[in-house]
């Protein structure tokens, strides 16, 4: 009985050796390599993207170097070098998987399936996927588009959405891929495409960046809603609690706020923050859609 008691006490401690083996530990590789990675998009204006100065700014971006200023604080490094690491979102996830970036700061929807693969931060903003479309073109609703081109950026929630839609409402639509988003509103504009497809922000941005903001609209309604967030490597508990803490705090003393007025409510591009946003700062919170 005795040995029967050791055997089991035994297999529980390898278990739990195993598993602290398995857990990330971002804080001491940064702490090794004196180098903060912070992965951001090219295109994914006003969240992370690459300005006239060649430099990677954007809402999420800001968030990220607040995730940052905390690990310098953490490790007691002000020398801490900060890296920029441009990324495609095709290979967004396995660049936080494999550890090219510490964090990943963009547009990406926190997923139940992307959540097997990498861990979200709380959600830092709600957005709602639409389709958008020149005003020329006269479509008001998805079955105005039954049989014409929509282009959608590929790897994205976007994507799966628009597809299970066309199936479902039998629209017949052809379905582009466009490499990031910046392409997909250029076939759209273009003419390549009857309309694109992507997140309400990402939309807005892209258009205040036309020649001509007023020539778009949007078709129809929300087709999904999007709670972004965050990416960073799984099982990595102290990293979460750093990355949780800094972002929670953004909520509490109120720079969140002033981080997001900076990107969203000046100039011509304006989309005051809607209900589902201020009740996340409220309740931070990391559900993630199906």
């Amino acid at each position: 009985m005795l040995r029967g008691s050791w055997s089991r006490n035994f297999a529980v401690l390898a278990s739990l050796v195993i598993s602290a083996w398995s857990h990330a530990d971002t804080l001491s590789e940064i702490r090794e390599r004196g180098e903060f990675r912070l992965g951001h998009r090219e295109s994914s204006s006003p969240f992370s993207y690459i300005n006239d100065k060649g430099e990677a700014v954007g809402y999420s971006v800001d968030i990220c170097l607040k995730v940052f200023d905390q690990v310098k604080s953490e490790l007691k490094r002000s020398d801490l070098r900060l890296r920029m690491v441009a990324l495609k979102p095709a290979d967004r996830i396995a660049a936080v998987k494999d550890g090219r970036v510490d964090v990943e700061c963009g547009s990406t929807t926190n997923t139940v399936a992307r959540q097997k693969d990498v861990a979200f931060s709380y959600t830092t903003f709600m957005a709602g996927a639409r389709l958008l479309a020149k005003k020329s073109s006269s479509l008001k609703d998805l079955n105005d588009l039954r049989g014409k081109t929509v282009v959608v950026t590929e790897k994205t929630t976007t994507e799966t959405v628009v597809k299970q839609i066309n199936t479902e409402r039998n629209l017949n639509l052809k379905i582009v891929l466009a490499k990031d988003h910046a392409e997909g509103f250029a076939k759209m504009e273009s003419g390549e495409a009857a309309a694109v497809a992507n997140d309400d922000a990402l939309l807005f941005g892209l258009v205040g960046k036309a020649k001509d903001p007023t020539a778009f609209d949007f078709v129809g309604k929300y087709v999904s809603v999007e709670p972004y967030g965050i990416m960073y490597r799984k099982d990595d508990p102290a990293f979460e609690k750093l990355i949780d803490g800094a972002i929670a705090g953004l909520f509490s003393n109120g720079q969140i706020k002033s981080i997001y007025a900076k990107w969203f409510e000046g100039g011509a591009f304006k989309l005051p923050m809607n209900q589902y946003m201020k009740e996340n700062l409220k309740l931070p919170n990391k559900y993630g859609v199906q």
